[in-house]
């Protein structure tokens, strides 16, 4: 189906052991018992308490693109800038299809956005994907409050893609100390991206190449 939906990717503890003196009103005499000692540290048969082991923290699904979760997706390419470039999608068996044409003259991005609420990213530190690509280089933007002129930064990077399986799909990462700020793709002076203000998500192509792309998306997490 169109995008009629998606258009609107030990503690160890130590003893500390006091040696006790006995005091006799006559002394210790040669014929008294040796002092009794508390166990060393070292030596103690006790068992050391062990260390807490941490709960290591799980991924947030953003969206696996099932008919209850399209999300609020839609797409900007790059007519905002006087661009031709033309980019669009489908969600077919909950796997978004981003497809189109990028024309590098007077522009050369498209990309398919998903609004946040604003607390998806807290306490994340980078994205993973399932992807099926093809030779093209792919890219994610992300926008929190930080604005530069009067306008949203975008933070951008490109995607580092793992091996592919038999099928085709492989999984895609981007850490969020890779992201670069920029307004309409020019660089700016912005502070690192914050995930706990996270308003937009996206998925761009602009490798400076003319031609037909094509992008599957099976799901989107936010990983720790």
């Amino acid at each position: 189906m169109r995008m009629n939906r998606l258009l609107r990717s030990a503690n160890v503890m130590v003893m500390l052991v006091a040696l006790t003196s006995i005091a006799a009103s006559g002394g210790v005499s040669a014929q008294s018992p040796a002092p009794a000692t508390a166990p060393d540290a070292e030596t103690s048969d006790q068992p050391a308490t062990p260390s807490p082991v941490a709960e290591p923290r799980e991924c947030h699904r953003l969206t696996d693109f099932t008919a209850e979760d399209t999300g609020q997706w839609f797409v900007v390419n790059d007519g905002v800038m006087g661009g031709r470039s033309d980019g669009g999608g489908f969600i077919d068996e909950s796997v978004l299809r981003f497809e189109g044409s990028v024309v590098t003259a007077g522009g050369g991005f498209t990309s398919a956005r998903l609004r946040l609420e604003g607390d998806e990213l807290v306490d994340s530190t980078r994205i993973e994907m399932r992807v099926r690509p093809d030779d093209r280089r792919y890219g994610v933007t992300l926008e929190d409050a930080a604005e530069y002129r009067g306008r949203l930064v975008s933070h951008r990077a490109d995607f580092d893609i793992g091996p592919v399986d038999s099928d085709g799909w492989a999984i895609a990462a981007v850490d969020y100390d890779q992201l670069v700020p920029s307004v309409f793709g020019i660089l700016v002076d912005a502070p690192p991206f914050d995930p706990a203000t996270a308003r937009e998500f996206g998925i761009i192509i602009a490798d400076g190449i003319d031609g037909d792309f094509v992008l599957d998306i099976d799901w989107i997490d936010a990983c720790p």
